[in-house]
């Protein structure tokens, strides 16, 4: 049989492969075994997300409080303007949760969030 590459044959280099077969974790399991469906992986992903989003959201009141110290008429416009973006995302971050929480209760499907 003629190789690709020499590491696989051509009809093993024909077939799709599957990365999460191959790939492995610090506990020495593959990515399949550890994560059986991608949604697994997604709703990791997205609690990750909620919680970069939280400490991003208290930097920015963090920033809004620095800007409004300036004393200035430029730090009172920028502190109202982080603040106000700070408030926007804590409220689609909220909604987002909650809006999540209602369709399980619903539906009674089973979301691992």
């Amino acid at each position: 049989m003629k190789a690709l590459f020499n590491i696989l044959p051509i009809s093993a280099a024909s077939q799709p492969m599957n990365l999460a077969d191959y790939l492995r974790l610090s506990n020495n399991k593959t990515v399949a075994e550890t994560y059986g469906q991608p949604t697994a992986l997604v709703n990791l992903v997205v609690k990750n997300l909620f919680v970069v989003a939280g400490v991003l959201i208290f930097f920015l009141i963090i920033g809004a409080g620095l800007s409004f110290l300036q004393n200035t008429d430029k730090g009172k416009e920028d502190a109202k303007n982080l603040a106000t973006g700070a408030v926007i995302g804590f409220i689609v971050m909220f909604a987002a949760y909650w809006i999540v929480q209602i369709i399980k209760f619903v539906t009674g499907t089973d979301i691992p969030i």
